[in-house]
């Protein structure tokens, strides 16, 4: 009990506006610790109880955090860690720092080792110095277009201590560990589900066309119209009023639509599923299966109910989870920005769990192959 308090009470003194700067370094307050044990005695003299999501400690002072159903992979901070980045103001770094500030303070409460996090940050560094990134101390890289050029140019080597985590969308040639959040998990689809086949499915996205089986739904588009389009119920409509023309009567019939599409995959960032679902039911479409790729069904903002019940496909388990750990700041923040504050947090358990173990964390199985960290997500709806 008096572990999960501290917790609560831990994560209480976090601000999303915690300084960020060269070397800035994080260790829980004296004040916080002496606040920390004034509630504790006033708990227990009025025997209050927690209801808030476990966290329990295990014998080799390794900690686990839990909720009913999502449980994360025990860690701890053996030493520091240096987390690099190049400021640029966007809203995934800035999520992605408030993460592991999180998870740090949420480590922290948890063991006596007197470990730190140092943020550096190269964008407030006049002259390039290598000396900073070279060190031998662990390091979490949040890696943008301004912090390419600088890793190539100090020529970091590859070691176990190092997680770069990609902050572009664009394809980039890494020797190091890396994450690639914007991993497109369509062909993982494919292999989980053998029923699902290419010629028999649709992938709706907002980005760039990859085959013939891709459409495109951007995000000022007229998503009902479009989806029209696609099943060609317009072209049915238009024959219908044809025949009524024609003939003189009304003609009570539910237009058409396409029979060879068995399978819908939503596969957007832009456009939200909440979007797209309620889309395909206007246009009376019911019969093919819909499946959702992560980052699609966020239940920190919408309830089960706005989705179809017979919906399938793949979830980080964080998005499915909203009682877990986290307060109201975390489900204000849109989709995306959820992702990378998981990210953050995970990226920092992970690490000091090791990076050539297994780990479950907010986002998913983290595993490694050769130097691609792969995140398995959670599979919904599937038998």
């Amino acid at each position: 009990m008096l572990d999960s308090l501290s917790i609560r009470i831990a994560l209480k003194v976090i601000s999303s506006k915690l300084p960020i700067g060269v070397a800035t370094k994080y260790n829980v307050p004296v004040m916080l610790k002496k606040i920390i044990s004034y509630v504790v005695l006033v708990f227990i003299l009025t025997c209050c109880t927690l209801s808030s999501n476990e966290y329990s400690k295990k014998e080799d002072d390794i900690d686990e955090f839990q909720s009913k159903d999502l449980v994360l992979s025990s860690s701890r901070l053996n030493s520091n860690i240096d987390i690099v980045f190049f400021e640029d103001k966007t809203a995934f770094q800035k999520s992605f720092l408030e993460g592991i500030k999180n998870g740090f303070f949420t480590l922290r409460e948890g063991q006596k080792r007197n470990s730190q996090i140092n943020f550096i940050d190269f964008s407030k560094e006049k002259y390039l110095d290598c000396s900073n990134i070279l060190t031998k101390t662990k390091k979490i890289i949040f890696l943008n277009s301004n912090l390419v050029d600088i890793l190539n140019s100090c020529n970091l080597k590859n070691n176990s201590n190092i997680l770069v985590i990609v902050g572009l969308k664009g394809k980039v040639k890494l020797n190091l560990n890396f994450i690639d959040p914007f991993y497109d998990y369509v062909e993982y689809l494919y292999s989980s589900d053998p029923e699902i086949l290419r010629e028999e499915s649709i992938v709706l996205t907002d980005r760039e066309l990859k085959a013939e089986n891709y459409f495109l739904i951007e995000k000022q588009s007229n998503i009902e119209n479009r989806i029209s389009n696609l099943f060609e119920i317009n072209k049915s409509s238009n024959r219908k009023r044809e025949l009524e023309r024609i003939t003189q009567n009304r003609i009570y019939q539910t237009p058409r639509f396409r029979k060879d599409i068995k399978k819908i995959i939503i596969n957007t960032k832009e456009v939200s599923a909440e979007r797209i679902i309620p889309a395909i039911n206007f246009n009376l479409i019911f019969e093919p299966e819909i499946y959702t790729l992560p980052g699609q069904l966020d239940l920190w903002r919408f309830s089960k109910k706005e989705f179809n019940s017979d919906l399938k496909g793949l979830e980080h388990p964080i998005f499915l989870n909203n009682n877990f750990l986290f307060d109201d700041e975390f489900s204000k923040k849109q989709i995306q920005e959820k992702l990378f504050y998981a990210l953050g947090f995970d990226s920092l358990l992970f690490l000091g769990r090791g990076i050539n173990t297994k780990f479950n964390g907010l986002l998913g199985e983290y595993t490694k192959d050769e130097n691609r960290i792969f995140i398995k997500p959670e599979k919904i709806g599937f038998q």
